[in-house]
């Protein structure tokens, strides 16, 4: 086990601090308080961390059929969940499915009126 603060423990890893940060928030990495200062397990950390936290819009347009500017559209609008934790926006795939499906309902409600 290796203890780090969580900038340090960043650094080492070379991921964003908010991103270890979020994950020690939500419990994926065992993190100690010593002072004011959080620690992280560097080792643990590393194993969560390395799997990404979503997959790409081209594997978005891939599984929905959606063209890669539909999908940015729909960011536009706020409908698409998404995030952007560097360069590049990350998608959960579950909740886009559900996004579609909560957009096609309210389209075919909004058509019978």
């Amino acid at each position: 086990m290796k203890l780090k603060t969580i900038r340090d423990a960043a650094e080492t890893l070379h991921v964003s601090e908010g991103r270890l940060r979020r994950a020690a928030m939500a419990g994926e990495v065992p993190t100690m308080k010593l002072g004011n200062r959080a620690l992280v397990d560097v080792d643990a950390a590393r194993l969560v961390l390395s799997e990404p936290e979503g997959v790409p819009i081209e594997a978005v347009s891939e599984q929905t059929g959606l063209s890669v500017s539909a999908i940015r559209r729909a960011m536009r609008e706020g409908w698409m969940p998404h995030t952007k934790p560097g360069r590049a926006y990350l998608f959960d795939l579950e909740s886009v499915q559900a996004a579609i499906e909560r957009r096609m309902n309210a389209q075919q409600r909004n058509s019978k009126k």
